[in-house]
């Protein structure tokens, strides 16, 4: 990342209030990815994307993974893929968890954000990191914007009940597997860290841990300090 980048990512950030995330569901995204899905970007972060596009020239289009706020947990191994009754399997224990979520009703304060230059996809091994305050005198914990929750609702509803059997085509297919996370990858990104472990919400282990039951060995997890949500890929 050019030093003149750099800049203009700290001066978007450190313009903006200080926001929050707050986690909405456990969702098996494509390829039978395991994520925690968030309720959406509050309008803070959407202005930060925004504003990333506007200024930076030449800035590739955002990946569409992005466009949803998630922390990806982990990822099937190589070779192993979900079946039908699998990913049904797997929407009953999300169904388990989602009840704790809601109860719990956790929320992630974000203070800062961090540009990260990783060796890896799933952010284990990293080159550089640049912490980013975001403006400590003003806080925006507003609501996701209407339209924003309604692109989200779109793509949970792909994991809905009634809607599995057409939506394991996408789950089952190939790539996003544990090497494509852990392959010698550099590029730089925008993300929010989570906190330590010690500071996450107990259900992401607890969701692993009944999943590992149920399933073992056909998953690999990263590493609980890897663990963050990407605002927008810089490169």
């Amino acid at each position: 990342m050019m030093k003149f980048e750099k800049q203009i990512v700290k001066e978007i950030i450190c313009s903006k209030p200080r926001t929050i995330v707050k986690p909405r569901e456990f969702f098996i995204a494509w390829s039978g990815v395991p994520t925690l899905a968030y309720q959406g970007f509050t309008p803070t972060l959407l202005d930060i994307k925004k504003e990333l596009e506007q200024k930076i020239p030449g800035i590739k289009p955002e990946n569409p993974g992005s466009k949803w706020p998630k922390t990806t947990i982990g990822a099937l191994r190589d070779d192993e893929k979900l079946s039908l009754d699998d990913l049904c399997l797997l929407r009953k224990i999300c169904d388990k968890f989602n009840t704790e979520i809601n109860k719990k009703n956790f929320v992630f304060n974000i203070d800062q954000l961090q540009v990260v230059v990783f060796q890896c996809r799933a952010i284990e091994k990293r080159l550089a990191t640049y912490q980013i305050d975001l403006n400590p005198n003003e806080f925006d914990d507003n609501d996701p914007p209407e339209r924003h929750i309604e692109d989200v609702n779109e793509t949970m509803k792909q994991f809905s009940d009634s809607r599995l059997k057409e939506y394991w085509s996408d789950v089952s297919r190939p790539g996003n597997r544990e090497s494509h996370y852990r392959m010698p990858h550099i590029e730089s990104t925008l993300i929010y860290d989570l906190p330590d472990s010690k500071d996450q919400p107990s259900y992401i282990e607890d969701f692993i841990k009944e999943v590992n039951k149920k399933f073992p060995d056909l998953y690999c997890w990263f590493a609980p300090e890897s663990r963050h949500m990407t605002v927008r890929a810089l490169s």
